[in-house]
């Protein structure tokens, strides 16, 4: 049997998390990392050495200098590297820059690219789900300090009024949790702060004033800045009366999420997790993407001269219900392995995962609810403390 390729990487750390996961070195600059059967190190820039050498779970740290002087190519400091270390053939990931990977097989290195070069990534260690955790205390607290205010506010005209006497927009909810989340030591992209029909839209994040009697969806998804773990919670409430529409579309959602949270555990796929919560939706009469797929493929079965027209209509058609699927992985990445949708990957132990199911309907807005789990061998552990209620 052949040895298995050395592993090749070249990127930074600070959005890479692939590389942040080999080295645990944070880095806004690139740098190579490199690990053959036999060891693996690091090559940085010379100022950043002694630092690497502190911080970096790789023991083996190496200046750039060493392989080439101040202002050298790096495809020539790493066909240097390689030939130094007796490499001729080495895989990379799909993200591998290309400009250096037709410089490697110029020099007669084998590249192949991978499609997972860290699968193990999605199984949490005791001690990456406690930063986890500590990530989903930040955004409890990010989540608290929201709602805080718009409980607080008066209405006038049906608009949400903050302590100043001026209209309460998403774009002023959306700094205060930036704020909190900032006095937590974590980084954020921008929240979603989603009022009214707009809410229809899964991934709009808001913008406006607003308003009562509609739905606001709030979601949080922080990240520890220094550990570099995310968590991820939504939550959808009202300021005053809801619509009864709105009422059921939450009580759907809710139930959906319980029935769904029921069936996590080791062993269990993931589509059974996703078609559980598409039952659900579907008994009470919502749409769902799988419904919706199944209409198309007996739609074109029927009329298969039709085919183009048919999936054009439905893709147009297909803006209300259950839109999405039912979670993803959380950890170094936002959205990773595993997706909790149609495919058939069973769950593991320790992987960490949203359960988040939500129903649309652009005549009122929309309703999502969003806990993070850990897989167990029997069940799974909520790591989401935050309560569920719809009405402020």
């Amino acid at each position: 049997m052949s040895e298995a390729k050395p592993l090749l990487l070249f990127s930074e750390s600070m959005h890479n998390a692939d590389m942040f996961y080999a080295t645990r070195f944070l880095s806004a600059d690139p740098f190579i990392y490199l690990r053959t059967e036999a060891k693996e190190m690091i090559l940085v820039a010379e100022m950043e050495v002694e630092r690497a050498k502190r911080e970096a779970k790789v023991k083996d740290v190496r200046s750039l200098l060493e392989y080439g002087d101040i202002g050298a190519e790096i495809e020539d400091i790493i066909v240097e590297l390689l030939r130094d270390e007796g490499i001729n053939a080495v895989k990379v990931p799909k993200y591998f820059p290309v400009s250096v990977a037709d410089a490697l097989r110029n020099q007669g290195i084998s590249v192949e690219v991978v499609e997972e070069v860290f699968k193990e990534r999605e199984v949490k260690s005791w001690w990456e789900i406690e930063l986890i955790k500590k990530a989903q205390r930040a955004c409890e607290y990010a989540m608290r300090t929201a709602l805080n205010i718009i409980k607080s506010c008066s209405v006038r005209n049906g608009v949400l009024i903050d302590s100043k006497g001026e209209p309460l927009t998403a774009e002023k909810v959306k700094i205060c949790i930036e704020h909190a989340l900032i006095e937590q030591r974590c980084t954020t992209e921008e929240p979603i702060v989603a009022c009214g029909k707009g809410g229809a839209n899964p991934h709009w994040t808001g913008s406006g004033e607003i308003r009562a009697d509609e739905p606001l969806i709030l979601d949080i998804f922080p990240r520890l800045r220094r550990e570099r773990y995310f968590a991820d919670m939504t939550r959808t409430v009202v300021r005053g009366e809801p619509a009864s529409e709105v009422v059921e579309m939450f009580e759907a959602v809710l139930d959906a999420q319980n029935a769904a949270l029921s069936l996590v555990r080791e062993g269990v796929s993931c589509a059974e997790v996703h078609n559980c919560v598409c039952d659900i939706f579907e008994e009470r009469g919502y749409e769902t993407l799988r419904k919706q797929q199944q209409e198309k493929m007996q739609k074109e079965s029927e009329e298969k001269g039709r085919q183009h027209s048919e999936r054009h209509f439905r893709a147009k058609e297909q803006r209300k219900g259950f839109l999405h699927l039912t979670g993803h992985g959380v950890g170094l990445s936002l959205h990773e392995k595993p997706s909790l949708g149609f495919n058939e990957d069973l769950l593991r132990r320790g992987n960490v995962v949203t359960i988040e199911p939500g129903l649309y309907d652009p005549a009122f807005g929309g309703v999502r609810i969003e806990d993070l789990v850990v897989v167990l061998r029997n069940g799974c552990e909520n790591l989401t403390r935050f309560e569920k209620r719809l009405v402020l």
